[in-house]
């Protein structure tokens, strides 16, 4: 069980469980006004319930679609839903569906914001365990190409698309959106200001825009939470003092 400020999640069966990068994706997102959110990828649900946080504000009843290729996933993020308080289960879609035939399936719904922390790792050595493998790697399971055709049959005319990836594949992704989708926002993250950037949140768009750069580093250089960090997941984690 992972305690987040204004709910809990279970992740033990997911193939990935809850981590930064999950958290600062959905924290660093401006929900609002979406009303018709999908998330590729979803895992246990961490970031499609942290947005529903957000949403819970002012959309009463958002739509809230999951999807993951990892059977144990879905049903822990449908578990999840139920005992969610912020949200009727009734917000919440999770499926047990790829990207591709989510595509085929529900090519006439458009969304308002889709995120993802998808599988990336697409030339490291891979991990022995086969859901982890399934979890991160791209290979045989989503490619980045396959990602950004996704998002372009689904995303809504004024929507926006969301993801987190480490620096490198940052790059390679980047040069499949040309003339798709435009980024107008950039983050880049440091674990701590000594280190270099290791993971670029990027948010895109269907028109272009000029880009806005931020950065953000997660600890300083004596290894504590920087404020601007403690800032971001506030409204989501207790770390104040750690």
């Amino acid at each position: 069980m992972f305690h987040f400020k204004q709910f809990d999640l279970e992740h033990e069966h997911s193939t990935l469980k809850i981590g930064t990068d999950a958290v600062l994706l959905a924290a660093l997102t401006q929900a609002n006004p979406a009303q018709k959110v999908l998330d590729i990828g979803s895992g246990c649900g961490v970031i499609a319930f942290c947005i529903a946080q957000q949403l819970s504000k002012n959309q009463p009843f958002p739509e809230i679609f999951g999807i993951d290729v990892d059977e144990a996933s879905v049903r822990e993020a449908q578990e999840n839903a139920a005992h969610f308080s912020l949200l009727p289960e009734s917000s919440f879609l999770f499926e047990h569906i790829s990207l591709q035939n989510f595509v085929n399936q529900y090519n006439n719904v458009k969304f308002d914001l889709i995120v993802s922390n998808p599988p990336f790792f697409h030339n490291d050595l891979k991990p022995q365990d086969k859901n982890r493998l399934q979890s991160k790697h791209g290979d045989g399971q989503l490619s980045f190409q396959e990602l950004v055709d996704g998002v372009d049959a689904l995303l809504a005319p004024q929507g926006r698309f969301a993801i987190i990836l480490p620096a490198i594949e940052d790059i390679e992704f980047q040069k499949l959106t040309n003339n798709r989708l435009y980024c107008q926002k950039a983050i880049y993250i440091r674990p701590t200001t000594a280190k270099p950037i290791y993971r670029v949140i990027r948010e895109y768009v269907r028109t272009p825009q000029p880009e806005l750069e931020e950065h953000l580093s997660i600890r300083d250089a004596s290894l504590e939470y920087t404020s601007e960090y403690l800032e971001v997941v506030e409204p989501y984690l207790m770390l104040r003092g750690k």
